[in-house]
């Protein structure tokens, strides 16, 4: 609790052991994953699937905020003593470096089925820690949809996680919107799991932005990518006829606050089955009344829009997530204050914000 506040965080990341891994090999018997300092410089199979890591580990302000977590290897225990120390009652997981192993083009199929199973299993035992207040997201080897849906259907039902990840970077050429994909999103609709898009900075994937900034520009990349890649993957399923074609599915934009959702869902109904440039739009139903019904995005600590963001589009659309032990998050243990203390944001709102709509939709 946060005063009178249950807390669940949306967007709160394991920091995954550097022997994860080293059980799948290559032909060579070397570990396929290699990851370097903060969890965040990953290759897979000798080649580099993120840009150069930014050693944040060694910070010493960092190591001040998370000293317990960093001195505990970031195991589940120590995350469950940080969610006390914020007034965090519930957390859906994030992978970290996970974000990168499991998704490259040179990568097989069989190869990342292989990682994400050791990352599925390895994080159920992590939230069985404390299975009341943990959630886990399953990792899927996008490489083959087949493989996808069957890891899909064993994380859930063996496993117990609550929903699925998706990068919204093109991998092997394909959007979000490909019709390949049907079926992965046809076997979440049928589970009643959501699928999760989240941009991780630094993928070797195409990334918005990457073709003007160099991997030395940080701040300009971060400040483009996460969130254009976000409203990019929301074209694709609110203006690519996704949604529509699977009415239960829920989907779901984490990690680059929620913001952007006004300005976009307005810029889509501006163009949306128009003339000259909207009669082309895939979706019959306008992004809008599409994304009340099946849509949520998550609030970032920084942000003050949540009550605009309430009144604009509507509360029930509203979670909230920290990013947790990243180190964008510089106002631990108090980033859930600005929520909490939000004088223009109802008590009502703030109750869906920060409990109501995460629990009804990772099943807390």
């Amino acid at each position: 609790m946060r005063g009178a506040f249950s807390i669940i965080d949306t967007n709160r990341h394991v920091m995954e052991p550097a022997d994860l891994w080293n059980a799948v090999t290559d032909e060579a018997r070397r570990p396929v994953v290699q990851v370097a300092a903060g969890n965040t410089g990953v290759s897979v199979l000798g080649q580099a699937v993120s840009l150069p890591p930014v050693d944040f580990l060694g910070n010493e302000h960092y190591r001040r905020l998370f000293g317990d977590a960093v001195a505990a290897g970031f195991s589940a225990e120590s995350n469950l003593r940080d969610m006390d120390r914020e007034g965090i009652d519930g957390a859906v997981l994030w992978p970290t470096a996970g974000m990168y192993a499991v998704w490259a083009n040179h990568l097989s199929a069989a190869t990342s089925a292989a990682l994400c199973r050791d990352y599925n299993d390895w994080l159920a035992r992590y939230c069985k820690t404390d299975s009341a207040r943990l959630r886990g997201l399953a990792l899927l080897p996008l490489q083959s949809v087949p493989d996808a849906v069957q890891e899909l259907r064993r994380a859930v039902d063996q496993d117990g996680l609550a929903g699925c990840i998706l990068r919204p970077n093109p991998l092997l050429n394909r959007y979000l919107h490909d019709p390949v994909y049907d079926p992965l999103y046809r076997a979440a609709e049928e589970l009643g799991v959501p699928v999760v898009v989240q941009e991780s900075l630094g993928s070797t994937l195409p990334t918005v932005g990457s073709e003007r900034y160099g991997s030395d520009r940080l701040f300009e990349l971060k400040a483009v990518a996460e969130p254009f890649e976000i409203m990019l993957a929301f074209l694709s399923f609110f203006g690519h006829n996704v949604v529509e074609r699977f009415p239960e599915l829920q989907v779901g934009f984490v990690g680059a606050g929620a913001g952007w959702l006004p300005f976009w869902l307005e810029r889509h109904e501006e163009h949306w089955g128009g003339i000259p440039f909207g009669y082309d739009c895939p979706s019959t139903l306008p992004a809008d009344w599409l994304f009340e019904r099946q849509g949520f995005v998550a609030l970032a600590p920084w942000e003050t829009t949540a009550p605009d963001i309430a009144e604009i589009v509507s509360a029930d659309c509203l979670v909230w997530g920290s990013g947790y032990p990243l180190p964008d998050l510089t106002d631990f243990p108090h980033e859930v204050d600005r929520v909490v203390n939000d004088a223009r944001l109802s008590d009502e709102h703030k109750r869906q914000v920060l409990h109501a709509n995460a629990a009804k939709l990772f099943r807390f």
